[in-house]
């Protein structure tokens, strides 16, 4: 049930200098009216108790002011109330026994709300006072429902302004304090079936949550407005059949009034909010509307906090899902960049970026082509502008010398990204190196062409070597039984020297054929290229050659055969000489060591700055008996025999060149090189 509540006896003070009728007055004003009622007989001890009682209990809501009084008269005091910061808004009657217009208008105008004419009829007094009183009543429950919406306001923003429940349900109840001016209060929320207290704010600080028992959804005071979905409160708690001591409040507080109301989320209750013992000990409609004003407050907060959680773990389970997603493609060896259709990096995995040297936060949002390439425009080679606006998936391939003089050849995917937006294009690109697979493929072709021609070589060599032996030896011979000016010596000299030739040239094949026993030991690629390098030292000074020496002085050591080493670089060098020969530029030999990016390959790069090989020439270099020189300068037979050794060593040699811009013979080694077939 519910208790109308009890407002205390206004109290007025009467100012008059003459007792009899301040005495009458006030006993007629209390026996009438029921007011509580002070005297006081001159201004300055009307001073006095009116500063006294500021704040306290007997505050004054009226003077009743004689407006004749010796010393400090009835206008000098009404001066003061309206100074004083505590007093100015206290109402103030004046008592004048001048009846002009003149008085009248100056009392008024001093500031009095009121004034009553001497001699005044008691029951006129009285209603004025009662009008009077009324009116300030009014006011005060204006200003005092002003002073709570404003409050309710600020809570309200407070509890708003949080996206975690126990931070809401905090804020909840120490706005409930501050709002209904209650003793305690406490907010319980739904959890395993029952209503159990999450926060509670105690002016004393002599509970806690812990004090709080757990609440059946149907118990006492709580449970029944829990069930109802209403607000209620009562104002004699231990009269109302609903109130349960022992469920509906802490253990051991002594319950004087008690408000409760549900927290509402989507229209069903999730909790409660409660707060006991009213400082002015009851509890009204106004408070009942203002706290259920509150607690809808509460419960939107509360529903932005669900949400704003279930959002959090969204947005944590697609960051998993990214940090995976972008762990795997970090994984993958190869460039890959997601753009979008004004060519910004949306996206870029650790290889690209560790290949530029740079961070991923530091590609994102710049532009394609100015990041990679430092171009202004997108580049020739690439089709992905076709992926951006017609979402089809494309592949091409594109080629380019690095700064080692070799080649590099990639093959380059676009596939388009599924949107909703058609005016957010994006395309993942994915980048292949495929030097190191073409590489092999031509090494296994050549050492296929080779093998064969090997076996070839072998069977031809020794079928021509029994018969050119007798025509090498009946020549030696004739020449030494048919004297030197006979007509027939010179026809027999040529037998002789062309048979020697042909004998050179089935001994380099059958040394071409013939597996030869290689001794493998340890020792330094640098200083194999230096033995051959003094070799042939005379040869280039003469040729007016350089030599640049470019060594990777932390290589480590490899096993190798290395007089078969020094004839392959031995090789190289006079045939990068060769080349050179009749250039008028200057002449330069460039030698470079160093380890395969992979670290398991010792590359050795010979390059020299002639006239190069074309690309057919270069497609048949390493086969026997091909030759780029003149007839009767070379057997065709040096880079071929220069492939086989390598190959013996487990590894792979290859030529890369352009017309008028030199060639580059590449030669890979490796650290642990295999043994010998």
């Amino acid at each position: 049930m519910t208790t109308t509540p009890t407002t205390s006896p206004a109290h007025i003070l009467v100012v008059d200098d003459e007792p009899e009728i301040a005495a009458s007055l006030a006993d007629f004003l209390t026996k009438q009216n029921g007011l509580h009622v002070s005297v006081a007989n001159d201004g300055r001890a009307a001073l006095r108790f009116l500063q006294e009682a500021v704040g306290t209990a007997t505050e004054i809501d009226l003077v009743l002011l004689d407006m004749r009084m010796p010393g400090m008269s009835g206008l000098d005091v009404l001066a003061w109330i309206r100074r004083h910061p505590d007093l100015k808004y206290t109402r103030v009657v004046l008592l004048t026994a001048a009846a002009g217009s003149h008085e009248k208008v100056g009392a008024l105008s001093a500031g009095a709300d009121d004034y009553i004419t001497k001699p005044y009829y008691m029951q006129e007094l009285l209603a004025r006072v009662q009008t009077i009183l009324r009116t300030q009543q009014l006011e005060k429950q204006l200003q005092r429902q002003g002073q709570q919406l404003a409050t309710l306001n600020r809570v309200g923003q407070t509890v708003a302004a949080s996206l975690e429940t126990p931070e809401i349900l905090e804020a909840a109840v120490k706005g409930v304090k501050e709002l209904l001016e209650v003793g305690l209060a406490a907010a319980l929320m739904v959890e395993s079936g029952r209503l159990r207290c999450k926060a509670l704010h105690d002016r004393h600080g002599r509970f806690t949550p812990d004090d709080c028992p757990p609440v059946d959804r149907n118990a006492g005071l709580l449970g029944k407005a829990f069930a109802a979905q209403s607000s209620f409160f009562s104002n004699d708690p231990t009269r109302d059949p609903r109130f349960d001591p022992a469920v509906d409040a802490p253990a051991g507080l002594a319950v004087t009034a008690v408000i409760v109301t549900p927290l509402l989320v989507r229209g069903r209750p999730v909790g409660m909010l409660c707060a006991y013992n009213k400082q002015d000990h009851v509890f009204t409609e106004v408070d009942l509307d203002l706290f259920a004003s509150l607690a809808g407050s509460v419960g939107e907060a509360i529903q932005n906090s669900w949400l704003f959680q279930r959002i959090r773990m969204r947005q944590q389970d697609l960051l998993e899902s990214r940090n995976t997603l972008q762990a795997l493609i970090d994984g993958i060896p190869h460039p890959i960049y997601t753009i979008n259709d004004k060519w910004q990096l949306v996206a870029v995995n650790k290889s690209k970026a560790d290949e530029l040297e740079t961070t991923l936060e530091a590609l994102v949002g710049q532009v394609c082509y100015q990041s990679f390439f430092d171009r202004q425009t997108p580049c020739e080679h690439c089709v992905a502008a076709h992926t951006l606006t017609h979402k089809q998936a494309q592949n091409w391939s594109v080629s380019w010398f690095g700064p080692d003089r070799l080649p590099r050849e990639w093959e380059i995917d676009a596939y388009p990204i599924p949107s909703r937006q058609a005016s957010s294009a994006r395309a993942v690109i994915v980048w292949q190196d495929r030097t190191e697979e073409r590489r092999l493929e031509s090494s296994l072709m050549q050492a296929g062409k080779l093998a064969a021609i090997g076996q070839l070589a072998a069977g031809v060599a020794h079928e021509i070597n029994n018969p050119l032996t007798a025509v090498n030896a009946n020549a030696q011979m004739l020449k030494m039984v048919i004297p030197v000016d006979d007509e027939n010596y010179e026809a027999v000299d040529l037998i002789a020297r062309a048979g020697e030739r042909a004998a050179k040239v089935v001994r380099g094949l059958l040394d071409f054929a013939r597996q030869d026993n290689y001794e493998f030991v340890n020792g330094s690629v640098n200083e194999s290229i230096c033995q051959a390098l003094d070799l042939v030292k005379y040869q280039l000074q003469s040729s007016q050659i350089e030599v640049h020496k470019h060594f990777d002085e932390t290589l480590p050591t490899a096993v190798a055969s290395w007089e078969h080493l020094k004839s392959v670089w031995l090789n190289l060098l006079l045939n990068a000489r060769d080349a050179l020969e009749g250039q008028t530029r200057a002449r330069r030999i460039d030698v470079t060591t160093q380890l395969s990016p992979d670290e398991r390959m010792v590359q050795v790069l010979l390059h020299d700055n002639g006239k190069g090989i074309s690309a057919a020439e270069a497609e048949h270099i390493f086969e026997p008996f091909y030759t780029t020189k003149d007839p009767g300068k070379g057997t065709g037979l040096g880079l071929a025999t220069c492939h086989r050794i390598i190959e013996q060593h487990g590894g792979d040699i290859s030529v890369v060149s352009t017309p008028d811009k030199g060639a580059t013979f590449v030669t890979r080694l490796p650290v642990k090189p295999r043994a010998p077939g």
